[in-house]
């Protein structure tokens, strides 16, 4: 038995739809430490949950198994699950954003295919940097809204707010109806993009798609 999937490269990463309620293991055996419960749905809007594929494991005694990235706290939990609990993916899709350069990049096979000027989280309340991923996709019901036309939400959480809107302080790609604050250390924590580059995002990342935070 063959894992299908490895850790992410600059070209291509593998995600894993949890098909079937498992449990989250400390290393890939079925006797492991219990880490967590892994539900099918993800936490925000109960959408199917996708997660990033870090590493793999085979052995003929335990099978096949992925370590994933969490979405919980801390920003860098991961954990093992059995293959038979997922359905694995790749994708050459990924994100990576500029603090700096308040820029968000969208990569295709490890190319640049488009970017966007950005608004990131104040001083105060600063957007986490580190490697992410997209947890889920939700389009607004109302675009001319705050959020834009589209939330998605990352495994990334605030690490100064420990709720934000009675979610866990959770970190976001979002549109905005502020296009004029674009560019601007003004958010709680989340990356504003123009309602168009939320849109494309949406229609082109999958839950699971790695997005790089870097200063």
């Amino acid at each position: 038995m063959r894992a299908i999937a490895e850790a992410p490269t600059p070209r291509v990463s593998w995600t894993a739809r949890v098909i079937r309620p498992t449990d989250v293991r400390a290393a890939p055996r079925r006797g492991a430490r219990r880490v967590a419960p892994l539900s099918p749905y993800a936490p925000y809007d109960q959408g199917p949950q996708s997660l990033l594929v870090l590493e793999s494991r085979a052995s003929p005694a335990e099978g096949v198994w992925y370590r994933v990235l969490l979405p919980t706290r801390p920003n860098t939990a991961s954990g093992w699950v059995s293959s038979s609990a997922v359905r694995v993916a790749s994708t050459p899709w990924r994100v990576r954003v500029s603090l700096g350069a308040r820029r968000t990049e969208l990569l295709r096979a490890g190319h640049v295919v488009a970017s966007w000027t950005s608004a990131i989280g104040t001083p105060a309340n600063p957007t986490p940097t580190g490697r992410f991923a997209i947890s889920e996709v939700v389009p607004q019901a109302e675009p001319g809204g705050f959020f834009g036309t589209v939330i998605l939400t990352l495994t990334a959480h605030s690490p100064r707010l420990s709720e934000f809107e009675g979610g866990d302080g959770r970190v976001a790609l979002h549109g905005t109806n502020l296009p004029q604050l674009l560019g601007q250390a003004v958010s709680h924590g989340c990356i504003r993009l123009p309602n168009a580059a939320a849109r494309r995002l949406g229609a082109v990342l999958p839950p699971g798609a790695p997005v790089d935070v870097v200063s």
